[in-house]
């Protein structure tokens, strides 16, 4: 995506530099070999920023490749807030146990759907790739 912008971007301004250079040179020789030297010096500067790009992302994966103690307890305390909202909504929609008032019903639904979607990313933080058996089954 950032090779993408920096492309279009580096693109627009060799586009403006080669209509100043039209303007400003005046040989033909010259205007080609100014032209050339810009699009090297822009080229040069789009695969350095390509090679930040790939380093940075290297640097996050070293950084985050062993899980800490605070992701294990909020994904644990948020799946047990989602079964407990799971719950009361199943007390409330299917058993009729609980009296809820609109603002609460709609608080919960709100609250359960947002919950709902990240349900998924809880799952592979425990079973997808970061998991630690995982990584060992991978090396075998």
């Amino acid at each position: 995506m950032i090779q993408n912008l920096v492309g279009g971007l580096f693109g627009k301004i060799v586009d403006n530099a080669e209509g100043i250079l039209d303007k400003v040179i005046t040989t033909d020789k010259e205007r080609d070999e100014a032209k050339l030297a810009l699009k090297k010096l822009l080229l040069d500067a789009e695969r350095e920023a390509f090679a930040k790009e790939v380093e940075d992302r290297k640097d996050a994966r070293d950084l985050y490749k062993d899980d800490a103690i605070i992701q294990k307890v909020l994904a644990t305390l948020f799946t047990v807030a989602y079964f407990g909202i799971t719950f009361v909504m199943f007390n409330y929609f299917v058993t009729k146990t609980i009296e809820l008032g609109e603002f609460e019903i709609s608080f919960i639904s709100t609250i359960f759907g947002a919950m709902s979607a990240k349900v998924n990313t809880i799952i592979d933080f425990f079973f997808g790739g970061s998991s630690k058996k995982n990584e060992q089954i991978k090396e075998k």
